[in-house]
């Protein structure tokens, strides 16, 4: 015993601050804990201090930090001998391998392990107390570590679905507000290169163009931006040393809803406190708030890049941009893609659309259509519907359609309550068959005929609600969608020429038919004929004085 006492120790101070109990006492700052290390220290003599680990702003559920690792190695190479704890919550809160290190590794690499506060040391251990004792209090440290995981997603759950922004960094546009750092606010110099993103891929520059043009005029990426501001930010993404955009970079921002003041949190998960590993949820798990922020992006516009995003462009010969129609062509026989093809004749060359099946399989008709023929005529069927639409918005301006629309909606309520009541009738009768079979009213036959009977009527009774509501929901979208898309056709009342912002943006889908008949489906074609609908049927209650 006098041998062991009088040996020298080499000994490393272990500190652990994690980010949930930083400001929660004095003592379990990183400089309160090292304070009492040094003071329990200065009292054993044989204890020399050859280091002090410090592992600030890491969880306790793991021992994958980094200062732990290092001592752990020091400890390998005969540097250290002796390690240090205020006490056994700071050196881990997982009791099983919080006890896999005290009761084996240390041991096997002759270790001597001290707790301050927890009154441990394993030189001076009592085999039978402390073989309760420290795995018990090891269990209480899991437990609260289990306690506060649930508290922090708990309450980050919270902040996501009342709309508060929970990111250590802001979206490449928006900076965090200074006095209240769950609130975004736009950055004018990031957000102007947002504007200029959306507005290229809109004219049907490919995102890889989209970076190249950014790199060239010596645009900073989001990274470095970031950092050029004073954060210290780093991201999963960089791979090279010179950092520059790149398409990935370019269809990340194109495709957050952020920039139209929607808030999409809480995509991803660890499966517990004890698994880091990142999962995705599904999408209805997502926390996703609109209103959130100022918008950098119209709607509409946002909404017209997800459409071009989702079809299969190609560029243009010259590669700076995508053909106006790219995506959008469809055989109006079979509904399959239309594609464009080259025919060199004499010193010229000519461009056709031809349907894809019969090009490749030969199962449609051969038909096509000239590049220039179609331009021509999509140009003067649009300014026809332009003006179709700006027609119809000054008719609805001149028309009371609100009280006809509220009507409309009340209508179909009243018919939900009617259904909704001949359900609940029927499943009454269904509860009240089975009291009839055991009083006798009717035999067994009687009970399944009757039953399946009044189970089909409620099944249909069901669908046909299901019905009405999502015609109510039709109507409800209508309504509270207004007659904005309309402006979207107004403002290119003038149109001379095609581009491609004009196309995506106000059609959905060409359908060329072999016939060499061109079939036009514009965007928000349902609303339209909503309101043609509505109008015509104001019209109808007009006195005949008053109808235009």
């Amino acid at each position: 015993m006098t041998e062991n006492t009088e040996k020298v120790w080499n000994t490393c101070g272990y500190v652990r601050l994690s980010r949930e109990d930083g400001d929660k006492e004095e003592s379990n700052s990183v400089t309160g804990q090292k304070d009492l290390i040094r003071d329990f220290l200065s009292r054993h003599p044989e204890l020399r201090e050859c280091g002090m680990k410090v592992d600030d702003g890491f969880t306790g559920s793991n021992f994958e930090r980094p200062a732990f690792q290092e001592m752990l190695a020091e400890v390998k190479s005969g540097k250290i001998n002796c390690i240090v704890v205020k006490d056994l919550s700071r050196f881990g809160r997982e009791h099983l391998d919080a006890g896999k290190y005290i009761e084996r590794i240390f041991p096997f690499l002759g270790v001597r392990f001290i707790a301050i506060n927890d009154h441990y040391d394993s030189l001076h251990s009592h085999a039978e107390s402390d073989e309760l004792i420290v795995p018990f209090k090891n269990l209480i440290n899991e437990a609260y570590c289990r306690d506060i995981s649930i508290k922090i997603r708990s309450q980050l759950e919270i902040k996501r679905r009342r709309g508060d922004f929970i990111g250590s960094f802001a979206v490449f546009g928006y900076k965090k507000d200074p006095d209240d750092h769950h609130k975004l606010l736009v950055d004018d110099y990031a957000a102007e290169v947002v504007r200029d993103i959306f507005r290229w891929k809109l004219e049907g520059i490919s995102a890889i163009d989209v970076a190249s043009r950014l790199t060239a005029t010596g645009i900073p990426t989001p990274m470095e931006y970031k950092q050029s501001i004073g954060l210290r930010y780093t991201n999963a993404f960089r791979v090279k040393e010179d950092s520059v955009w790149s398409a990935g970079m370019v269809l990340r921002i194109l495709k957050n809803p952020v920039y139209i003041g929607v808030l999409e949190q809480g995509r991803v998960t660890t499966p517990s406190y004890k698994v880091k590993r990142l999962v995705n949820k599904p999408r209805e798990e997502w926390a996703v708030v609109e209103g959130c922020h100022e918008p950098i992006i119209d709607r509409f516009d946002f909404e017209s890049i997800q459409k071009v995003l989702a079809m299969d462009t190609r560029t243009s010969v010259s590669g700076r941009a995508v053909e106006c129609f790219s995506g959008m062509v469809y055989c109006g026989e079979c509904g399959s893609a239309m594609i464009r093809k080259t025919i060199p004749s004499a010193k010229k060359k000519y461009v056709y659309y031809v349907c894809a099946a019969h090009k490749n399989d030969k199962t449609c008709f051969a038909h096509s259509l000239r590049d220039a023929a179609l331009d021509e005529i999509v140009l003067e069927a649009l300014k026809q519907h332009i003006q179709d639409v700006i027609n119809l918005s000054d008719l609805l301006e001149l028309t009371d359609t609100a009280k006809l629309q509220q009507a409309g909606v009340q209508k179909l309520k009243s018919r939900l309550e009617k259904k909704q009541a001949e359900i609940d009738r029927y499943q009454t009768l269904l509860r009240s068959l089975y009291e009839n079979l055991t009083d006798g009213i009717i035999d067994r036959n009687e009970y399944q005929d009757f039953k399946q009977s009044y189970a089909r009527r409620r099944a249909e009774a069901e669908e046909q609600a299901d019905a009405i509501r999502e015609e109510m929901n039709r109507e409800m979208d209508n309504f509270s969608e207004g007659r904005g898309w309309m402006e979207q056709f107004r403002k290119h009342r003038n149109i001379e020429a095609l581009d491609r912002s004009i196309v995506v943006s106000l059609i959905e889908r060409i359908m060329i038919f072999r016939d060499r008949r061109v079939e036009i489906v514009y965007r928000w074609h349902n609303e339209f004929q909503w309101q043609a609908d509505l109008l015509a049927k104001a019209q109808q209650t007009l006195p005949e004085t008053e109808a235009i």
